[in-house]
């Protein structure tokens, strides 16, 4: 009948289904949190390799070519005019040197992709070259004689200079390749962290109504128990 009370045996399964159903919503709402948490962590971790080993690293790079391609181009150009002492233009040689080579070895400690460590392997020749260029120049300011500045300007030095250029181009390049997948990555973990986040905040809705409506439903036949 419409307005019959379910009887003992139907609340009896009743009773024992609801907890089944709240059980597993309630697993599902752990499944999701746990999944949503995990891939916002691997996100976070893609987001702070993009920064440390990519952003920051092209800042090192740039760093090293500033110090060894502007600078001290620009100065040995300045030694050799005469706008400068050879002795200041030494400093100021040596000075890039350090800092362009203290830049290089931070980027070497920095995270490297198999294809990312065999250019570096290759290039590193052609770095070391330039480092020692840039000594010899120093050398050479130091010894007074432009004479010999400008024979050794006129001879490898720009080649050499340009070389180094060229491999760390290179590496700018291949940087901005491995920054653009990182990135990537990062996108697709938090796309994924979302979806679970949005599987649970349903499950937990779906938590609630099922123990709302449960809660209801006992509070409805206690009623009517009560009133006869």
């Amino acid at each position: 009948m419409p307005g019959a009370v379910p009887s003992s045996r139907q609340r009896a399964r009743s009773d024992k289904r609801l907890p089944s159903a709240l059980a597993g919503l309630l697993a599902v709402l752990i499944v999701t949190s746990g999944l949503a948490w995990t891939f916002l962590g691997l996100s976070l971790k893609a987001l702070e390799s993009v920064l440390r080993d990519r952003v920051e690293a092209l800042a090192l790079i740039h760093t090293v070519n500033d110090e060894m391609q502007h600078l001290m181009a620009d100065m040995a150009i300045k030694a050799d005019r005469g706008s400068v002492s050879l002795d200041s233009a030494s400093r100021s040689v040596r000075g890039a040197r350090d800092r362009a080579h203290t830049a290089w070895s931070s980027y070497l400690d920095t995270w490297f992709t198999e294809e990312e460590a065999t250019l570096v392997t290759r290039i590193t020749p052609t770095i070391e070259t330039g480092f020692a260029t840039a000594g010899t120049l120093a050398d050479r300011l130091d010894a007074g004689d432009r004479e010999q500045v400008t024979a050794f300007l006129d001879g490898s030095f720009f080649p050499e200079l340009d070389a180094f250029s060229s491999a760390l181009r290179q590496l700018v390049a291949m940087q901005v390749s491995v920054t653009r997948e990182a990135h990537a990555l990062s996108q697709a973990r938090f796309r994924i962290a979302g979806r679970a986040f949005l599987g649970a905040i349903i499950a937990a809705c779906a938590l609630i109504m099922v123990a709302l409506l449960a809660g209801a439903r006992r509070t409805t036949h206690a009623t009517r128990r009560w009133t006869r």
